[in-house]
């Protein structure tokens, strides 16, 4: 009964306070998507570094917890069925957090992002339709799965490698409204280009994102902004990332461990305090609510244990009430506090000699 109400008075102490986002969880599940397009069937297509990039991110996102999906060299087959993949794995969980990462070709056409599959044989604007991929079916997915939060990051804005005859198409990609609880990152500004970056390395944009993901503390639209810093400066100005949120709260790819430090150094000063109450909850003596007071005078029970001093204590044993508020404890009461506070269980003794003679 004890441990119980220990851990419901924890818990809720924890979601008033705040402190339950700062401390580590695994209820939060991490799914991200990653596709990397280099080796196109047409030789004019084929690029780099998008295979190095998917790898990178892969390395980047399972080491913020993610568990991952890749795509190498995908068909437009296989960009359905991943999609498909990935939607149904975020839906399962409502606080799930989905993310979709994307290194290859990718082209607009009338306002519309389309992602271009390996195998895919396009020669005029009819074409995209039927051999692309439209970015808005992974929007659109994950506006089914109505999980918590997504995130979308679009390395494809390379220059357009298509036929010139193609009149609707535009060079980089279009900007697209963010769904509730979205954030979308591109490579480049509208209208601008990514550069693909060295051979056997990473892009530009890549490179620098995987460098910001691992910084510790950063929340993702802060982090995106040293993204762009670093971006913009790589490439002397000519490129610069884009990004489209509707965000309600942060997310962080790792929390500040200092944060998670101090919130646990909090919930442990609380739990000492839980401590010597419980062991003193169902006293008789006045004298033991009058050393809760002295320890913790605006503690979270200091207006009970104020009213038990005035009830249970009789006229003449108010000075020994008076007493007790004034004397400091003694080495063993310290001692036994300082390990509950470095987390120790405390035994019946322990607790009995706080009830008895901590006063």
């Amino acid at each position: 009964m004890l441990v119980t109400s220990l851990r419901l008075w924890l818990a809720l102490w924890l979601v008033s306070t705040g402190l339950w986002a700062a401390l580590p969880a695994d209820a939060e599940s991490r799914i991200a998507l990653i596709i990397g397009n280099s080796n196109y069937a047409r030789a004019t297509l084929r690029l780099a570094n998008p295979a190095n990039d998917a790898a990178a991110m892969q390395r980047a996102l399972q080491q913020a917890g993610f568990e991952t999906i890749v795509k190498l060299n995908a068909s437009r087959l296989d960009f359905y069925r991943a999609v498909e993949e990935f939607s149904a794995k975020i839906a399962r969980d409502p606080n799930s957090v989905g993310l979709f990462y994307y290194a290859g070709h990718g082209v607009q056409s009338e306002g519309v992002n389309y992602l271009i599959p390996v195998d895919a044989q396009i020669e005029s604007d009819a074409d995209l339709e039927a051999d692309a991929f439209d970015v808005a079916r992974v929007l659109r997915g994950m506006r089914a799965a109505q999980n918590e939060m997504n995130i979308v990051i679009l390395d494809a804005c390379r220059d357009n490698p298509l036929p010139r005859t193609m009149r609707g198409i535009e060079r980089g990609l279009a900007r697209m409204d963010a769904p509730s609880g979205t954030f979308i990152a591109y490579a480049a500004a509208p209208d601008q280009s990514a550069q693909d970056g060295e051979r056997g390395g990473n892009g530009v944009f890549t490179s620098e994102l995987v460098k910001a993901m691992a910084e510790p503390g950063l929340p993702l639209e802060q982090m995106f902004k040293k993204v762009i810093a670093g971006v913009n400066a790589d490439t002397h100005g000519k490129q610069r990332p884009w990004s489209e949120a509707s965000l309600q709260g942060d997310f962080y790819f790792h929390a500040t461990v200092a944060s998670a430090d101090q919130a646990r150094a909090r919930l442990d000063s609380r739990a000492v305090e839980l401590t010597f109450w419980e062991s003193i909850r169902d006293s008789n003596n006045a004298a033991d609510f009058a050393a809760y007071l002295n320890k913790y005078p605006h503690g979270e029970f200091a207006a009970i244990a104020a009213n038990r001093v005035k009830q249970s204590a009789p006229a003449t044993n108010s000075m020994a009430v008076s007493t007790a508020l004034k004397k400091p404890p003694d080495g063993r009461c310290e001692s036994i506090l300082q390990r509950a506070q470095l987390g120790e269980t405390l035994n019946d003794e322990d607790r009995a000699y706080i009830k008895e003679r901590c006063q």
